[in-house]
């Protein structure tokens, strides 16, 4: 089968910068997830209290988190 190589060429940018755009598109979410993260850390008891979640809550997130980004 003859391939019009100058096709290929064309379409190559295309197949290398997808999964690139995906992966800078995830790992900005996981830096904000764990900005968000720290933050509420940081935050006063009663604050936590009036948005109903807990410390325990924070850290069961981020350990779950982190398990998924490892694994």
């Amino acid at each position: 089968m003859l391939v019009n190589l100058p096709t290929i060429v064309n379409l190559l940018p295309l197949v290398a910068v997808g999964p690139l755009v995906d992966w800078l598109s995830r790992r900005a979410e996981q830096k904000a997830q764990l900005k968000a993260m720290d933050e509420l850390t940081e935050s006063p008891n009663d604050l936590l209290r009036d948005i109903g979640i807990s410390r325990d809550d924070i850290e069961t997130t981020r350990l779950l988190s982190s398990r998924r980004a490892v694994g």
